[in-house]
């Protein structure tokens, strides 16, 4: 039986009808990538809020969280659930229904055909012509199991492109919020962003210190950077290699939402949004 879904930015479900020919095969590479997620697992470990990436073969990490609503509707009221629409549709991630466990692999606007130059060949006509069907990739991995009420994890930045999982974040402390702020890549009042940083600027300052995404960003060439920048509508200062960052919180945090990789452009519309699907200015 077909079990492949897609969860959309807002957290709505949709089924994806595949043809019957390649439901086994489906099944088999979301369940092999299982398989190979917890290969050698001994040990979970609950998250505890620190921004770890495990190493460790023998130990995977897990979140207790519910699931958004529409998750009862599987796998036994399947025919409630919308078909999905692969033009409209704002996929974050595909899975798998195997067994009361959910396997989930992030999706990208990278895994949609239309958005690539691809060429085929033409069996009849024996030459290449471009591929402009609609389609998209499946990839061999997947990032994320759920079963029995946790979500199980080794990467938190890939969980964290499936769920918003910031509320399990731990927060930057007062001496972590000021050495960011000393950063070499960054240029603000270390005193005023010290007393003016709210829960959510020291999660996101904890969660780039700890990712590296600052440093990988600066260490673009400057027209790439601009690109990135502007393909989200945001406005970034950078002057001798540093970011001046503006003096309202606001503005500080959609930076750090920027750095954090929490805004992404959506595939239809073009319009802006965080990773909880709240539409940006």
């Amino acid at each position: 039986m077909n079990q492949l879904y897609a969860l959309l930015r807002d957290d709505q479900i949709r089924y994806i009808d595949l043809a019957d020919e390649i439901i086994e095969s489906t099944r088999e590479l979301f369940v092999n990538a299982a398989t190979e997620l917890m290969e050698g697992v001994t040990e979970e470990v609950e998250f505890n809020g620190n921004y770890v990436i495990r190493e460790d073969e023998d130990e995977i990490s897990y979140v207790t969280m519910p699931l958004p609503d529409g998750f009862s509707d599987i796998p036994d009221n399947q025919q409630g659930i919308t078909t999905l629409d692969i033009e409209n549709d704002d996929i974050k991630s595909l899975f798998w229904y195997e067994d009361g466990q959910f396997l989930f692999q992030m999706f990208s606007s990278g895994n949609l055909l239309a958005s690539k130059y691809i060429v085929k060949f033409l069996q009849e006509e024996h030459n290449f012509n471009r591929f402009t069907d609609k389609a998209f990739i499946i990839n061999s991995k997947i990032q994320a199991i759920y079963k029995e009420g946790k979500l199980f994890f080794k990467s938190f930045p890939s969980a964290s492109k499936i769920f918003d999982l910031k509320e399990k974040m731990v927060e930057a402390t007062v001496r972590e919020v000021s050495d960011f702020g000393n950063n070499s890549y960054i240029s603000i009042d270390v005193d005023w962003l010290t007393k003016r940083a709210n829960t959510k600027t020291r999660r996101l300052i904890k969660m780039i210190t700890e990712s590296g995404t600052l440093k990988t960003f600066m260490e673009m060439d400057a027209r790439k950077r601009g690109k990135i920048a502007k393909s989200v509508n945001i406005d970034i200062d950078i002057k001798n290699n540093k970011i001046n960052m503006p003096r309202t919180l606001g503005e500080v945090n959609r930076i750090l939402e920027f750095l954090n990789e929490d805004v992404y452009k959506g595939l239809i519309s073009s319009n802006v949004f965080r990773t909880n699907s709240k539409r940006l200015g």
